[in-house]
């Protein structure tokens, strides 16, 4: 697993987290459903920043100090200063910012486990055939 798992975790968490947010929006209330939606794309920008991050830093070829800085700039105050603001704003619940942002670490948990239960499947598959 690589930074092809990080983008189609992204991939997956930008298009389930909208459906999500219309369902809570429609059977909650719009504060829930859009304080969900905006926790989902703070962790997914979160995700983006740390794999950027990590795979600035640990390419093969000697990393590149001013993207570094960037990035580190974007992740640290900026993203850290919206969730503080998301959260001191008292707008949306602090149950469905926090739900939105842990819905990517559970996209990562269920893509994983899929994974598992495919490769599982595949060598099962083999030892019946052979």
């Amino acid at each position: 697993m690589g930074t092809e798992f990080v983008t189609r975790v992204v991939r997956t968490s930008a298009l389930v987290a909208p459906m999500v947010a219309l369902f809570l929006v429609t059977y909650a209330s719009p504060a829930i459903g859009s304080g969900f939606l905006l926790g989902a794309l703070w962790g997914i920008l979160n995700l983006v920043a740390i794999a950027s991050l990590v795979s600035t830093l640990f390419s093969l070829e000697n990393p590149n100090k001013s993207r570094v800085v960037w990035i580190a700039l974007l992740k640290f105050p900026f993203l850290y200063s919206l969730g503080f603001l998301l959260l001191a704003a008292r707008v949306f619940p602090v149950g469905s910012l926090v739900s939105g942002f842990s819905f990517v670490l559970a996209v990562i948990f269920l893509k994983a486990f899929g994974a598992l239960v495919a490769q599982k499947l595949g060598e099962r598959k083999r030892r019946t055939y052979a």
